[in-house]
């Protein structure tokens, strides 16, 4: 997959790190929502998680840069209860680029003084299928999930980023398929747990649920009951 993102170079960060890639609005219909009670909720079209996939790979791919998605300015809170959790922006990036959440400030200033458009090709998915070694190294090296001046920043080996990318992928292929998207207009596809480490975090993870989302089909279901309430009229 080849994908329109934009660089910013922030290079004297003191680390491997050098560059950003933003996606800019490209993943506009996207909404992560940082754990609450242990668990995040990340809602997609499968466009977008086709896409985010393909983010995670690069991301897996590259020691020197960071891939950053932004929220979308009019995303809609997720309600628990009473609780309302805003969607925030993801950064994401190896561990070996020496990113900390507490870096992130600075370096969105930098982003805001360079960009340059630019085509990058993401891997491709690897075969269907879930790794032992990739989830033995998550024992060992789990994946770090923080949220730092309203940015959720999750950094990992690059096996776990890649493995990561693949599962949404996956999720992404299986939504024409649900027979909940035609039901109910969304559909929880995955639960990517065995990843996170909630010992090492600000903001404890156990587990990102993946919920695809089709408007398509919300809007059917709207319209179904006064399109038969004029056909009932009608007759």
């Amino acid at each position: 997959m080849r994908l329109r993102l934009t660089s910013h170079r922030v290079g004297d960060t003191g680390h491997r790190l050098d560059r950003v890639l933003s996606s800019g609005p490209l993943l506009r219909n996207t909404h992560l929502h940082p754990p609450d009670q242990w668990v995040g909720f990340l809602r997609a079209p499968r466009a977008d998680l086709l896409r985010l996939g393909a983010l995670f790979r690069i991301a897996a791919t590259g020691p020197h840069s960071a891939v950053h998605v932004p929220a979308p300015p009019d995303a809609p809170p997720l309600v628990h209860g009473h609780v309302e959790t805003p969607a925030v922006p993801l950064l994401i990036a190896r561990t070996d680029t020496g990113l900390r959440p507490s870096d992130w400030p600075a370096l969105r200033r930098r982003m805001r003084r360079t960009g340059t458009p630019l085509t990058v090709t993401a891997p491709a998915p690897r075969p269907d299928h879930c790794s032992d070694a990739v989830h033995r190294l998550s024992l060992r090296h789990p994946a770090r999930f923080t949220e730092h001046a309203g940015t959720a920043v999750l950094t990992a080996r690059p096996e776990l980023l890649f493995q990561l990318g693949d599962l949404l992928t996956r999720a992404g292929d299986t939504v024409a398929t649900d027979r909940e998207i035609h039901r109910r207009g969304e559909s929880c596809l995955d639960d990517l747990v065995g990843f996170f480490d909630p010992r090492r975090t600000d903001d404890p993870m156990h587990a990102l649920c993946v919920v695809a989302v089709d408007p398509i089909f919300h809007q059917a279901r709207w319209r179904r009951p006064s399109s038969e309430g004029a056909a009932a009229r009608s007759a």
